[in-house]
């Protein structure tokens, strides 16, 4: 990619679609990261996020806002599910996920930290849910040309992805990647 180019941060929740967004940002040619395992350090040091053009899911929607602060000229893409679907994909992830991906210690303590709970709660999850993305809307109010919202229930538009990073359309076939009956066990999408 260009170093003109600003630097891509997908902030939607985990199980909002981060998986098939990352796969469509590599069709285009950027070169991107899903699960940012690097920035889960206790002290993250951002200056790794150089080597790539996007990066997504955990633990960068935690960050946006220091990432935001580190690369002024940023673009972000924010993934909604409906919350009661995400509620539960969320139950999946968190009871059934967690036992296929075989997290380490620092997964668990990025669902505490920034979830509030390292386990299902549904209550607690839902207002999560509710203050993330109130919080994200309020954060680009003001800048709303730098934020791309894709509601899940209406699918990735390609060419409206390929408009907002201003990047040449190219037809990409999409799929769902992440989805429950196609995860294979212990396998992290790179």
């Amino acid at each position: 990619m260009n170093k003109k180019h600003p630097k891509i941060f997908c902030i939607g929740l985990s199980r909002t679609g981060t998986t098939t967004l990352h796969l469509i940002l590599k069709k285009l040619g950027l070169k991107s990261i899903h699960f940012c395992n690097f920035l889960l350090a206790e002290e993250p040091d951002l200056k790794q996020c150089d080597e790539f053009d996007a990066l997504g899911d955990t633990p960068v929607p935690l960050l946006f806002k220091e990432l935001d602060s580190q690369y002024p000229d940023s673009k972000f893409i924010i993934t909604v599910r409906q919350k009661e679907k995400w509620l539960e994909s969320m139950k999946w992830m968190l009871e059934e996920g967690e036992a296929l991906w075989n997290w380490e210690e620092n997964v668990h303590e990025y669902h505490k930290k920034f979830y509030g709970t390292r386990s299902y709660d549904e209550k607690i999850l839902a207002k999560h849910w509710d203050a993330y993305h109130e919080n994200a809307m309020n954060y680009f109010s003001t800048s709303p040309e730098r934020l791309l919202i894709i509601k899940l229930e209406n699918g990735f538009n390609v060419y409206e992805i390929c408009e907002f990073l201003e990047l040449p359309y190219r037809e990409i076939t999409v799929r769902n990647s992440n989805a429950r009956r196609s995860i294979d066990p212990g396998k992290r999408i790179k």
